[in-house]
């Protein structure tokens, strides 16, 4: 789950949310500062994700995601956001919900952000490999789409748990250091 509850600060954040203090990933153990100290925000032209692998438990599919700030320098990102998970042709399997407010993550150039999204109850047709995830970044600044773990992957679609067409569902853990 990304719920996590505003900053006892409440200080606002993008689109009027509250934010949590700032956590900075250097590689190091986590620091945290104020959020006004938060560089510019992560861009996807600069951002590299992988799904580094697929698991399963109960009808669901696992995977384990990397997010890599391949950038020049420091940006900042919030640790929760909506996934989808996707197929080879780009169509959107399943399309999750927009986080809650969340603590806003600095990720040092090269840095490594890392989390696990779990899916559930796909019920549409058949994908086409591979099968992978896309993190959506906020206020439209776009999507970074995982690599996925094999050109043939379909390993991450779950199985139907209800009748044909019935909605399946998609979430992650907020991003860790």
């Amino acid at each position: 789950m990304t719920q996590t509850s505003p900053s006892p600060q409440g200080t606002p954040g993008p689109s009027g949310t509250a934010l949590l203090p700032t956590v900075v990933a250097t590689g190091g153990e986590p620091t945290a500062s104020a959020p006004a100290e938060s560089p510019g925000p992560c861009q996807p032209a600069f951002m590299a994700a992988r799904v580094t692998a697929w698991d399963g438990a109960a009808g669901h599919r696992i995977a384990s995601v990397e997010l890599v700030n391949t950038g020049p320098g420091p940006c900042s990102m919030f640790a929760g956001a909506r996934v989808q998970l996707m197929d080879g042709s780009g169509y959107i399997l399943i399309d999750g919900a927009p986080p809650a407010a969340s603590a806003v993550l600095v990720v040092a150039a090269g840095g490594v952000l890392t989390t696990v999204v779990q899916d559930g109850n796909y019920c549409g047709p058949a994908p086409v490999p591979p099968v992978t995830v896309a993190i959506i970044f906020p206020d439209g600044l776009g999507r970074v789409v995982a690599s996925p773990v094999s050109a043939g992957d379909v390993s991450g679609v779950p199985p139907c748990m209800g009748e044909a067409g019935s909605a399946g569902d998609i979430e992650m853990q907020p991003w860790s250091p």
